[in-house]
């Protein structure tokens, strides 16, 4: 086995946190693994892990060859979907990465009809928290604009615009007081992101040249999305929440909008993928399809 095959193990260990999980996927015996690894080391005469009985982590070696190693391997990647893609129909598999909401309301909808279109393309999603975005080993990750962007490494490429609005119930709005201006929502139940979180202040722009923010509370709050979601449309209170992520909610009338002058700063969802000097067939019909969905960006 040579050196290169060993830092493939490597970086299976490192994506998958534990050296019997490595082995699990590669079909072979934890102590296999850890073989490779020592001769790894024992080659490059330097350590790449740290190892404990709970858990492994990287040292600063070990952090600086994964990420080196994740760019060789997707350039031996682009290698062989450049020699394959050469006369053929796009085909493989694409691993896509995206926070939960973002993954489970915008995305998934959207990709049935790639699907459909690309027979020979199998998708994988990875639900993944917003700051560990752009996800090292993905085909294309999905989130709001990430300002410290590593652009020696990646691509990053705006889908659309969108921003924050007030919903509630139709029955919560029935049984509770009227609102007319931001201040009304001081005495409404409002639904909150966060954890242990009984109060917040929400900003809104309420036009080019004046903004307001509000002080709120209430009885719920989360920092689970679906739950808050879920709160709403049971008549528990009114979300602050982007509308892209609640459409079905609101072409059912489940939620209907609150003051609708009211709305946040505007915010971007980008896609991102790692630089590379070809980039796969398979990629370039996706990001091709992904664009069409947001032909406005607006």
């Amino acid at each position: 086995m040579d050196s290169f095959q060993r830092a493939l193990i490597f970086k299976t260990v490192v994506e998958n946190k534990t050296m019997a999980a490595a082995a699990r996927i590669m079909s072979v015996s934890p102590s296999v693994i850890s073989k490779r690894i020592t001769e790894l080391e024992t080659a490059m005469g330097v350590q790449l892990l740290r190892r404990t009985t709970r858990r492994i982590t990287l040292t600063e070696a070990g952090s600086n060859f994964y990420h080196r190693m994740v760019s060789l391997h997707g350039q031996w990647q682009t290698l062989l979907d450049e020699t394959q893609d050469l006369g053929k129909s796009p085909r493989g598999r694409l691993t896509l990465a995206a926070p939960s909401p973002l993954l489970n309301r915008v995305l998934l909808p959207k990709l049935g009809a790639f699907l459909n279109q690309n027979p020979d393309i199998d998708v994988e999603f990875k639900s993944a928290a917003y700051e560990t975005l752009p996800l090292a080993g993905v085909d294309l990750s999905l989130a709001r604009q990430i300002d410290d962007l590593d652009s020696m490494a990646y691509v990053g490429q705006r889908l659309c615009r969108y921003y924050n609005q007030l919903f509630a119930s139709p029955d919560y709005l029935a049984a509770s007081k009227p609102l007319s201006e931001s201040n009304d929502l001081r005495s409404h139940a409002c639904l909150l992101y966060g954890e242990n979180t009984k109060a917040t202040t929400w900003h809104f722009r309420c036009d080019d040249t004046q903004d307001a923010s509000v002080d709120v509370s209430g009885r719920i709050s989360s920092n689970n999305t679906e739950a808050l979601i879920a709160a709403a449309c049971q008549g528990q209170g009114i979300a602050y929440i982007p509308e892209l992520i609640i459409q079905d909610e609101v072409k059912r009338g489940g939620l209907v909008p609150v003051l609708p002058h009211l709305r946040s700063k505007t915010f971007e969802m980008w896609f991102y993928y790692q630089k590379l000097d070809f980039v796969p067939l398979k990629l370039r019909v996706l990001l091709d399809f992904l664009k069409q969905q947001w032909k406005d960006p607006a």
